[in-house]
């Protein structure tokens, strides 16, 4: 009878101990791989900075052919899966640890905001005070003909298509953080991020890179003084994004040029620009007698020439 009540006792034990085995096993077994693993991806779908450092990197490589805009559409995704397949990764187009390593970026357990980031973005169906902003300017710079009235409805969405496809980003009729600069407006304070400085010295050098590369280094600061004297120009738009990105302004927008990556020059001739420097001495324009078109630009009085340019 003893030798039973034992025999009892111990396989209750062993039962036991299996059950709490299985049970600490489950526990440990799920967090750890599903619900993290899930957290840290990027998808199309996703927006945000990493996406937007993901897209230069591809494009810097050759796979992406893009706009910078941190927003992952179908173009990013079948630049990820290139990038994927000529890498030995799973050609799934969905940026998680293994392929963001062999990228040579960190995505961090909150990166799930990358994917909800509607609020940083102005699109169909969305109202308020910064869709009046940005219907008011599109009509000014004759691309939207409807009501300023805060509501982003067809109208709008045609009329933000237009001026991206012009200015030579994605055509979605989405309002993100780059067609915003391009308008010259910020979508919120978050979306700022207070590097405005930075932001414009980049475009700028991006602008006298695209336009005036080759051309002596005190022509190079005169372009960019041209647009800066636009900024203070009330016939103008009064943000250096603004003037960059109005429609016909720039050639280097409209064939593109203004996605070339600046030399060291070309960033030293904006800081120049922006630190006070104004070779013309107030010009609003120039243009190259020899490529020049345009009778209005060719009739207006030339005040001096740098290089290929004349300025007035």
């Amino acid at each position: 009878m003893q030798g039973n009540s034992i025999r009892r006792i111990l396989a209750v034990s062993l039962l036991a101990v299996l059950m709490l085995t299985a049970v600490a096993a489950a526990f440990s077994a799920s967090p750890t791989t599903a619900g993290v693993a899930e957290a840290a991806t990027l998808q199309q779908g996703s927006s945000g900075s990493k996406v937007s450092e993901i897209q230069q990197r591809l494009k810097n490589w050759g796979y992406y052919s893009g706009s910078v805009d941190g927003i992952f559409g179908s173009g990013t995704k079948s630049a990820v899966v290139s990038f994927q397949r000529r890498n030995g990764l799973t050609a799934d187009g969905i940026v998680g640890p293994a392929t963001a390593a062999a990228i040579g970026v960190t995505l961090s357990s909150s990166s799930s905001t990358t994917t909800s980031s509607s609020s940083s973005v102005l699109k169909r169906g969305s109202s308020g005070s910064k869709v009046s902003e940005m219907q008011q300017k599109l009509k000014n710079w004759g691309y939207y003909g409807g009501s300023v009235d805060g509501v982003f409805g067809s109208g709008t969405e045609s009329a933000v298509t237009l001026f991206q496809r012009n200015n030579g980003l994605t055509a979605d009729g989405i309002v993100g953080s780059r067609t915003a600069a391009a308008l010259g407006m910020t979508l919120s304070s978050a979306s700022s991020g207070g590097n405005s400085t930075s932001s414009d010295l980049a475009l700028l050098a991006r602008v006298v890179y695209g336009e005036a590369r080759g051309e002596p280094y005190t022509g190079q600061v005169a372009v960019a003084a041209v647009v800066l004297n636009r900024v203070e120009s009330s016939s103008f738009p009064n943000t250096i994004a603004g003037v960059v990105y109005q429609s016909g302004a720039f050639d280097c927008v409209s064939d593109g040029q203004i996605n070339l990556t600046p030399n060291d020059t070309a960033y030293q001739a904006a800081q120049d620009a922006m630190n006070g420097w104004d070779p013309t001495c107030g010009c609003l324009f120039y243009y190259n007698p020899a490529t020049a078109t345009s009778a209005w630009m060719l009739s207006r009085p030339v005040k001096l020439r740098i290089g290929d340019h004349n300025f007035c």
